[in-house]
């Protein structure tokens, strides 16, 4: 089983952050973007902790593209 280092730790929360907020976003009215606010919902709820992710891991983005292509 693998150890729960604290940069694990805060792999998994981002993660979580980022499924709960897809799913807020897909499953509320509350929209992506508005004039008061500008992109803070789609910021705060999705960009945020994507850029966390990338933080820990700067090629996870690229590990993505090249899974979806190889299946």
């Amino acid at each position: 089983m693998h150890e729960m280092t604290p940069r694990r730790t805060v792999a998994l929360i981002a993660l979580a952050w980022l499924a709960g907020g897809m799913l807020l976003l897909l499953l509320t009215p509350l929209s992506g973007r508005s004039e008061a606010l500008g992109w803070s919902a789609t910021f705060w709820l999705l960009l945020a902790p994507m850029s966390v992710l990338v933080a820990l891991r700067p090629r996870l983005p690229v590990e993505l593209l090249l899974g979806l292509f190889r299946r």
